[in-house]
């Protein structure tokens, strides 16, 4: 399911992932029947309820000026946020690159921590000034408000990828010992040991009865282990392929296919005497689209001869080049969301040259390889 586009913050667009309305029913249920029933007893039920969800959206509108924080001093560090996402477990603004130097990923990444805490703090000062006063439910909110984001910013800080913390860590890393994918591998790992032991101490509270909490530290912890090693990749494929371009990894020694010939004759004469999964198309000396193996297999044996690859290949505007001076890492992400392994690479109209996700995908593996090794 497709995330629901809320609303634009700065230029930032916010979206919910369709798991986050699981949570916030959730989070209404715990404080409508767990919290409030005992910080605010004389509440009558529809109030009751009422404020359960206003703190609810007040909580996750904690989460999103979190976020926020990340993403505006990411913005004047030079990199730009497109959204900020809500889901399951939280929230996520998605930089659109990885801060270039220590300092910037450390400011960046304690922003959220800090506004967490600076929430919770107002809340407890508001607690406070509240004291004294009979048990209300304002006084309940404001306790509640308090305390959640005062565990979000101390949650945030664990020493692991993806967390804030995580960050922080590598950060620190990456400025005492200057290697970035070094500095990454440490915090990924140290993320993936923090979820493991968040699991483990929910399966203690499983065995010994606490079975509702329990289960959502195992699920918090198992997600935690899974994100840490995908951000830690993510991480690592982004430094390990910065400032690569096409023409680094373009293959030049290119088999292009004419527009006109048949099917029978693409086979015979091209894929069977120079075997590759995709090929660029021309008509004359110009690109004209790509086709791959996989398309002429669904045309029926018997029809090669009388259909022309014009008729089954992807053409140019739904299948556009790359030039050699793109950048490596726009062009792997585009084969991943397209789901291809070959793409044309094209200067003035002509063909120079193919580029293959294979190539890349080493290319990021001696770099990540060699590079956490310094």
């Amino acid at each position: 399911m497709q995330p629901y586009s809320l609303m634009r913050v700065g230029g930032i667009r916010i979206v919910i992932d369709p798991t986050w309305v699981l949570v916030f029913l959730l989070v209404i249920g715990s404080i409508g029947t767990d919290y409030l029933p005992v910080a605010a007893p004389q509440l009558p039920v529809l109030t009751s309820w009422l404020l359960a969800v206003l703190a609810a959206l007040l909580l996750f509108g904690s989460v999103l000026v979190h976020e926020l924080s990340h993403a505006f001093l990411a913005r004047r560090a030079g990199i730009p946020v497109p959204r900020i996402r809500l889901f399951l477990f939280g929230g996520v603004a998605e930089m659109a690159a990885e801060p270039h130097e220590p300092r910037a990923e450390l400011r960046i990444a304690a922003a959220g921590p800090l506004t967490s805490l600076a929430i919770a703090a107002l809340g407890f000062a508001g607690t406070v000034a509240l004291e004294g006063t009979k048990p209300s439910g304002a006084r309940a909110l404001v306790e509640y408000l308090a305390v959640a984001n005062l565990l979000l910013g101390l949650f945030n800080l664990l020493p692991g990828l993806p967390l804030d913390g995580g960050r922080i860590l590598r950060a620190l890393l990456w400025w005492h010992h200057g290697n970035l994918l070094r500095a990454t591998r440490t915090a990924g790992r140290s993320g993936a040991v923090m979820g493991w032991l968040l699991a483990a101490l929910g399966l203690v509270r499983v065995v010994f009865g606490g079975w509702l909490g329990g289960l959502w530290l195992v699920i918090i912890g198992l997600f935690l282990n899974r994100a840490a090693m995908a951000t830690t990749e993510s991480s690592l494929l982004r430094e390990s392929l910065r400032g690569a371009r096409v023409r680094q990894l373009m293959t030049r020694d290119v088999v292009t296919v004419p527009d006109h010939i048949s099917l029978d004759e693409m086979v015979r004469e091209i894929a069977l005497q120079r075997p590759f999964a995709a090929y660029p198309v021309v008509a004359g000396d110009q690109y004209a689209g790509m086709i791959g193996l996989d398309q002429v297999r669904r045309v029926a044996r018997e029809e090669w001869v009388r259909t022309p690859v014009r008729q089954v290949m992807t053409v140019a505007t739904l299948a556009p080049p790359v030039t050699p001076d793109d950048e490596v890492l726009a062009v792997l992400e585009r084969m991943l969301r397209e789901d291809q392994s070959l793409i044309g690479v094209v200067v003035e109209g002509r063909v120079t040259g193919v580029i293959a996700r294979i190539d890349i995908l080493e290319l990021y593996r001696v770099r990540s390889t060699l590079g956490a090794a310094e």
